[in-house]
């Protein structure tokens, strides 16, 4: 069985901290699969739910790519997803 952590969230909703990449890492080092928000603008990869919020590397999704579920939030960051595993 895989307990997955929506958007980092292990006991309930909480927006404050939703996609935080900490609060992601936080729930994958209490044993979590985490489901997080990705997009792609500017030739940047970022985090968040509505828009995108928090500035990320691309060494954060493959440091942590057994533990993700990542859910595209715009074309480009599918694109860009599917280039760097082509």
């Amino acid at each position: 069985m895989k307990l997955i952590a929506h958007r980092g969230n292990i006991n309930g909703p909480n927006i404050k901290d939703e996609n935080n990449p900490n609060y992601l890492l936080s729930a994958i080092n209490k044993g979590y699969y985490v489901e997080l928000d990705l997009w792609y603008k500017n030739n940047k990869l970022y985090l968040g739910h509505d828009e995108p919020q928090y500035y990320i590397e691309y060494s954060f999704l493959t440091d942590n790519q057994d533990k993700l579920f990542i859910h595209c939030k715009n074309i480009e960051a599918l694109h860009y997803i599917i280039s760097k595993n082509s």
